[in-house]
């Protein structure tokens, strides 16, 4: 049974759409909050994300930028009131994947379900990749190397998981403060370097002479590695 997990902190819209969502077979989640929504993300693990841009505690688009690191297979769309192209331009870089301006009608919502369901499951990854000698388990938040534990720390770990998830995609600096550290957190392009550096001491072979964590000068960083099923 698909999950669906609804954060919105308008009741009626959250009962409107939770009782046409379990009519259609749905398993449904709900959250009134940005961190409360986060939280049962990690802990249902739903296949789609209907997400409010105005929610309490972080912003639909905060929500999207901690969550799509973890789970590049989570379908989400945008609810909001907003039209303007700025907030959609804004919801897709930070990964939504579709946008619904309110008032929306229950049978489009149920339809772009649908739709996000199909195409959610034919981009869900293998649970573990491996590059060379590194293996890593988004879901499971984990990463190895040679089969010893490598311990991340929590910005490390999302940067690898955004990395991983766009491996061979050059990712600008100003990319990952925004995905990592968010809009509203005023980081230096140095801060990304700095964990880059820690990250290369932590998994190459040569830190000096990376052979996944390569940089591109003056604009960002890629990861290299054919991705394997171990």
């Amino acid at each position: 049974m698909p999950r669906i997990l609804v954060a919105d902190d308008e009741p009626a819209i959250v009962m409107a759409v939770q009782g046409e969502l379990a009519f259609e077979g749905y398993e449904v989640h709900v959250a009134a909050s940005g961190p409360e929504a986060v939280a049962v993300a990690r802990s249902s693990r739903p296949d789609v994300l209907l997400l409010d841009l105005m929610l309490p505690g972080m912003n639909g688009f905060e929500v999207c930028r901690t969550l799509r690191p973890e789970r590049s297979d989570l379908w989400i769309i945008m609810l909001t009131v907003r039209g303007q192209e700025a907030d959609r331009v804004t919801g897709f870089e930070a990964g939504a994947d579709d946008y619904v301006t309110k008032p929306f009608s229950l049978r489009e919502l149920v339809g772009r379900i649908k739709v996000g369901l199909r195409r959610a499951n034919g981009r869900a990854p293998e649970r573990r990749q491996t590059f060379g000698a590194i293996e890593v388990d988004v879901p499971a938040h984990r990463v190895s190397r040679a089969g010893e534990s490598v311990e991340l720390t929590p910005k490390e770990f999302e940067i690898l998981a955004l990395l991983v998830r766009r491996a061979g995609e050059v990712i600008t600096r100003d990319e990952f403060l925004d995905a990592v550290w968010g809009k509203d957190v005023h980081v230096t392009h140095r801060t990304v370097d700095t964990h880059m550096s820690s990250l290369r001491r932590k998994l190459e072979d040569d830190p000096d002479r990376p052979a996944h964590i390569i940089g591109v000068r003056g604009v960002g960083y890629r990861f290299e590695g054919t991705s394997s099923k171990p």
